[in-house]
């Protein structure tokens, strides 16, 4: 019996070897080395998940004409960017969702610009990969140490492979633009193509009770869009888990199909392919109920013009609550923040003595501030944006723990070594010393709200005004990676673009998302 048990498990590790080997692999230079193995052979990893639009891989007219003829809709964006993180020594895995709208910095050489939202940065062919992984690392200081990514048919057919999935829809759905019907509420079970069409949906809208018309086009709408399209993403996921977990992986026959599924539509780096194996043998009892899902905070804003450029509807980040849904992520994925040997501060919206109230402000929190001066106006509103030398990331962490509001990082080859540059946008404050004057005193500012740095309070600049953005309440704090001055140490309201509120990093269903059965 022990004989023929080692026979078996040989005879199936060596399927399985040959399956993994037919993976398409891509090494990307800009991967972070993973670190020190901790537990189980295996290091702490953050792998990105990339769901890629491109429907390349579209030959069946069904296929095409559901999700898109590939002659006419030839680009690669990231539909949807996850980054798994993996804990060998506990066992256990955590997601957190950047949504695709987010603006960012683009490396440089990106065919989408210097400035775009951050599912563009896949849109460069066998390059995709390396940028959106260089945009995530130097703009949210997030490491990453390997990528998979996953085609329109490579997703479809995982789900069939599995014999589909079951899910629960309180009430019926529809989506024109993803092709998407729900017809019937309760448990059922849903094949790749309606599996496909339901997490990309971004227009849903939905029969609650009480509404009686048939028209479908009268139905509400889901007003988050791709916010609650990431929370719906999240369930998927976890059902697929349990799907693949009960179904697939112990069924020789379900796990051929699996294998067949995942092998021919599915990229990734060489590194992690080789340790696929190990990740199943570590990883194979994780719970999918178990599975944190965070999604970055951010607040929504319409018709957005940049440099000249209409990009559509954009997401702004939201500091701190961005580092703060990170750390809760990850507690080592920011690196402990150093101070910068000199700080430049430029005006880049126009607002009288906004680089020099700046200036002040962080002077007063200890940094060396030598310049202050203006910049070009790209755009109304516009993000903070703290640029540092490539591979310094600790003195940009530092510098940005003085802020609140809409502030990103942006590594910059021209910013000399040691120091920071600090592009003063719309929307942000500077937080006071945590020991700081109770007497009140403020100044205007043609920017964002500037903290006096001689009384500690608050001085409101102009906001921009334009389209209304949306957003829902933040839930939570989590822990801060600041040092000095800190958002707790004063009360501080962090300022928005259009005062929304921060999205929630939590996820919240609604009546009508879909539930596991």
């Amino acid at each position: 019996m022990v004989a023929l048990t080692l026979v078996s498990v040989g005879l199936v590790y060596g399927y399985v070897r040959y399956r993994l080997d037919a993976i398409h692999t891509v090494p990307v230079k800009t991967l972070t080395p993973s670190g020190k193995v901790t537990a189980n052979g295996l290091p702490p990893e953050n792998v990105l998940l990339i769901g890629n639009q491109s429907r390349a891989c579209l030959t069946s007219q069904a296929q095409i004409a559901q999700f898109g003829n590939p002659a006419l809709l030839s680009g690669s964006l990231s539909d949807v960017i996850m980054v798994m993180h993996l804990d060998p020594k506990s066992r256990t895995g955590s997601v957190l969702s950047i949504p695709r709208d987010l603006f960012e910095a683009m490396p440089p050489g990106t065919p989408s610009g210097p400035y775009e939202k951050i599912d563009s940065a896949l849109n460069d062919g066998a390059n995709g990969p390396a940028n959106l992984i260089t945009a995530i690392q130097d703009d949210l200081g997030i490491p990453i140490n390997h990528y998979v990514e996953v085609n329109f048919c490579g997703f479809e057919q995982t789900v069939n492979a599995l014999g589909g999935i079951k899910m629960d829809f309180p009430e019926p759905l529809y989506d024109l633009e993803a092709q998407l019907n729900i017809t019937q509420t309760g448990c059922q079970l849903i094949n790749g193509a309606t599996a496909l069409a339901l997490v990309r949906s971004r227009h849903l809208q939905y029969d609650p009770p009480g509404v009686t018309t048939t028209d479908r086009a009268q139905w509400p709408s889901d007003p988050e869009s791709d916010l609650a399209r990431i929370t719906r993403d999240h369930t998927f996921l976890r059902v697929l888990i349990n799907t693949a977990q009960s179904q697939g992986l112990y069924d020789p026959l379900k796990l051929n199909s699996f294998l067949s599924a995942v092998t021919n539509q599915v990229t990734m780096d060489p590194g992690l392919r080789d340790q696929l194996i190990s990740l199943a043998a570590t990883y194979r009892h994780v719970a999918a109920s178990n599975l944190a899902e965070t999604t970055l905070p951010v607040t929504t804003y319409a018709n957005y013009v940049y440099d000249g450029y209409q990009l559509g509807d954009v997401d702004f980040a939201v500091q701190p609550q961005d580092d703060q849904a990170i750390q809760a992520w990850d507690p080592q994925a920011l690196p402990a923040p150093v101070a910068p040997t000199a700080v430049e501060v430029f005006n880049a919206v126009g607002g009288a003595n906004l680089a020099a109230d700046t200036g002040s402000a962080l002077r007063a929190n200890g940094l060396n501030v030598t310049t202050v001066s203006d910049a070009p106006v790209l755009g109304r509103p516009s993000e903070t944006l703290i640029r540092y030398s490539p591979g310094q990331l600790a003195q940009a962490v530092a510098v940005m723990s003085n802020f609140t509001g809409a502030v990103t990082l942006q590594a910059d080859s021209q910013v000399p070594a040691g120091q920071v540059r600090v592009d003063v946008g719309t929307t942000e404050s500077v937080i006071p010393p945590a020991a700081a004057p109770t007497t009140p005193s403020t100044s205007s500012t043609g920017g964002g709200a500037v903290t006096s740095p001689t009384t500690g309070s608050q001085s409101t600049g102009s906001q921009s005004t334009g389209s209304q953005p949306t957003g829902s309440q933040s839930s939570g704090s989590g822990p801060s990676s600041t040092t000095g001055p800190t958002a707790s140490s004063t009360t501080t309201t962090v300022p928005t673009v259009g005062g929304a509120a921060p999205s929630a990093r939590n996820d919240h269903l609604t009546p009508y998302d879909p539930r596991p059965c």
